[in-house]
């Protein structure tokens, strides 16, 4: 590991410790705890973001924070860009300074389909990344797959701890017992 992914994966983890969250923990307990930590109610909300949309994004408005995430992908994707999503809220939306979306920048049309009601003069911030080339998109990255990880661990322990068919196990090769889940 190089010294920049060092730094990434520890402003991670220390960001997941800052929420002092239970070592088994859901992911309506780490937006729960989002919330009480930037003092504004995290909302996730499916939506279609085809075609130019990013993956995921964030609508910041002065109370809440609204994790928009595509429907038309796998829920362990899903899951996965709501945790990416989170880590802007947690460890960048505070470092942002912009006021909201460009003109131009295709955000304002994305809004404006998801929120039509919207009135048009409020102009929310919209976090939004479609390229994965800067720090902060490195570091939501890291975040989302630790999380994911730690996630995930215990259903593979439980599912390693069950009796597999023979050929189901050579067919995937799922050992009879004892994943071993490196602990973070």
């Amino acid at each position: 590991m190089d010294g920049e992914m060092r730094r990434i994966t520890a402003k991670c983890r220390a960001a997941l410790h800052s929420l002092n969250l239970p070592e088994r923990f859901t992911v309506g307990q780490l937006l729960a705890a989002t919330s009480e930590k930037t003092g504004r109610e995290v909302m996730v909300q499916e939506a279609d973001l085809s075609g130019s949309a990013p993956f995921g994004m964030v609508l910041e408005t002065a109370t809440t924070y609204m994790i928009f995430y595509p429907r038309n992908t796998t829920r362990l994707h899903q899951g996965h860009i709501i945790l990416h999503e989170d880590a802007h809220v947690l460890m960048h939306l505070s470092e942002d300074t912009g006021a909201g979306p460009s003109h131009g920048s295709g955000f304002e049309a994305v809004v404006r389909t998801l929120m039509p009601d919207l009135h048009p003069d409020l102009e929310p911030r919209v976090r939004g990344r479609t390229t994965y080339e800067d720090a902060q998109e490195r570091e939501a990255e890291q975040f989302a797959t630790m999380v994911q990880a730690r996630l995930i661990a215990p259903v593979l322990q439980q599912r390693a701890d069950e009796e597999f068919p023979a050929g189901l196990r050579a067919l995937f090769d799922v050992p009879s017992r004892g994943i071993e889940v490196p602990s973070s």
